[in-house]
């Protein structure tokens, strides 16, 4: 009994110690740290209002937040019911992340902090395809796309904020469904439902569709599905994507030749990754033109039979000229580079003439 009560004692203290780790975050006003954001939803299970600004450079931001968006009445009213987020890309922003030249330790403690943060902020904008301020997303809790909320300058009451959410009402419900359905049945079920959530998505969201994508092959490894392989590609594209962000094309192409590897995928499949490898690395600008043809050259005899094969023989005939081109160019530098030979030094044939002469002379003292 005594060990009963200890042990349940000890399961208590491992309890509260794991809750006082997991940082509980502020929810009840306008976040300005998108994992903070995520992390609040998940603790709160709430959707995520993502609102993308840039006071200075658009006609709209400021206003929204000024006649709705940053009132009291809307921040108290809409953090009952979501996460609130505001990536803001205002000059006084940047600003704020510069250090003056006469800056106090502090001060170049805030502006380091100011950086990091707007340094996390751009990337999740980039991530999220944002292409213009004001941008305002719906999202789950784990961060997944929604839909995307258009507000203008007439909306100034929360009723106005509402009914734009709520005209939204059926796609939401789709997709809250559909989200669920991911989560219950077999594996072969569940694969099936993430198949149709990935559906529900636009292309340009399904980056942060990778945990379902990667819970795709940990359900389905013999790929009993037939789906696996569609997704060994979706990571790939993840993978590439981020290299991509670093403006590094040669990992991009390894992304892809590595999932081109994976036993998982159809001919047809590998080819498209090996293809992908080559045109994403010969497009870069990259010179190695030999590693473009090797990719080019794979992505063939991965399945010559294909819709697609005749066009990718004619792109190894043109990779091949540009070989051979560059290979000329290489040889005519050399020869014209004959003629910028060093002459030789005068000195140092005088030397050997002089050692020559030498050498003539103690023969015939001998």
């Amino acid at each position: 009994m005594k060990k009963t009560v200890f042990f349940t004692a000890i399961l208590m203290a491992f309890a509260l110690i794991s809750c006082n780790n997991t940082r509980r975050i502020d929810a009840t006003k306008w976040l300005n740290s998108f994992s903070d954001a995520k992390t609040a939803a998940q603790q709160a299970d709430k959707k995520i209002i993502l609102f993308v600004s840039a006071d200075d450079s658009d006609n709209l931001s400021a206003v929204l937040k000024e006649n709705i968006l940053f009132k009291d009445e809307f921040v108290a009213a809409e953090t009952q019911k979501y996460v609130l987020v505001n990536l803001d890309f205002s000059e006084s922003v940047y600003e704020a992340a510069q250090v003056p030249e006469d800056a106090s330790s502090a001060e170049k403690k805030a502006a380091a902090a100011a950086k990091k943060q707007l340094e996390e902020n751009m990337d999740v904008a980039t991530y999220y395809s944002v292409q213009m301020s004001p941008t305002i997303y719906l999202l789950s809790k784990e961060g997944y796309v929604i839909v995307q909320l258009v507000l203008d300058d007439a909306v100034t009451s929360i009723e106005a904020f509402d009914a734009e959410v709520d005209s939204h009402a059926e796609k939401i419900k789709a997709f809250d469904e559909a989200l669920e359905k991911t989560k219950k049945g077999t594996n072969l079920e569940k694969v099936s439902a993430i198949d149709d959530f990935y559906a529900l998505t636009e292309r340009r969201h399904a980056y942060h569709l990778a945990p379902l994508a990667r819970e795709v092959l940990k359900l389905d490894p013999k790929n009993e599905s037939g789906l696996a392989g569609k997704y060994v590609i979706e990571l790939a594209q993840v993978e590439a994507t981020d290299y991509a962000l670093k403006n590094d094309m040669s990992g991009m192409a390894t992304a892809f030749e590595k999932a081109a590897k994976n036993d998982l995928l159809t001919a047809e499949q590998k080819q498209e990754m090996y293809y992908y490898a080559g045109y994403y690395l010969g497009g870069s600008g990259s010179t190695d033109y030999t590693r473009v043809r090797d990719y080019i050259q794979k992505a063939y005899d991965a399945c010559p039979d294909s819709d697609v094969a005749p066009e990718i023989q004619n792109l190894i005939h043109i990779v091949d000229e540009r070989i051979a081109e560059t290979s000329q160019m290489n040889e005519e530098v050399k020869i014209e580079g004959l003629s910028d030979e060093p002459v030789a030094d005068d000195s140092a044939e005088s030397a050997a003439g002089q050692e020559t002469a030498s050498e003539n002379t103690k023969e015939e003292e001998h």
